[in-house]
């Protein structure tokens, strides 16, 4: 996204004290939901469909050890780094923007949901679209790295769980 479009946006949001608290509020509270419903489903998956136990818990992993190698490889700079913004969520790290770990893990884990429960992964594929709008709209990953994060998590769950 380019300075003046995202400068919109961040005015956008700093006009209206609520924006800028729901947005902090998906921005941290939505991949703590997500995240904490991971080990439910491996106990549900555990005790009901132990055939699926072992790869909700290899898949995962497996795609967040290859993303993360992708992501030092390219290192790509964040988008308040490139642009000079201020993102509207504070962060300090350099580089390592693509893809967006947050959006692949939420991708991943919505994908097991689905192979347990469809309607909770529903939810959960709901839940992983706001957490890859919130990386967006706070400044700190650009649409290509949540986009190809999420996409990410859904091809490797469609391979290795459908």
């Amino acid at each position: 996204m380019k300075r003046e479009s995202y400068e919109k946006i961040r005015t956008w949001f700093l006009r209206a004290p609520w924006r800028i608290l729901l947005l902090r509020t998906a921005y941290k509270g939505l991949p703590l939901i997500v995240a904490a419903s991971y080990p439910l489903c491996l106990l549900l998956c555990f005790l009901y469909q132990r055939e699926l136990f072992l790869r909700a818990v290899i898949v995962p992993a497996l795609l967040f050890l290859f993303l993360s190698l992708i992501r030092y490889q390219f290192n790509f700079p964040r988008p308040y780094e490139r642009e000079k913004i201020i993102p509207l969520i504070q962060k300090q790290k350099k580089g390592h923007s693509f893809p967006s770990r947050h959006a692949a893990s939420a991708g991943i884990i919505a994908a097991v949901w689905m192979a347990y429960s469809y309607p909770v992964g529903i939810i959960m594929i709901i839940l992983t679209f706001f957490i890859a709008v919130s990386r967006v709209l706070a400044g700190v990953h650009d649409v290509r790295d949540v986009a190809f994060g999420g996409a990410a998590g859904f091809v490797a769950a469609w391979i290795f769980f459908m």
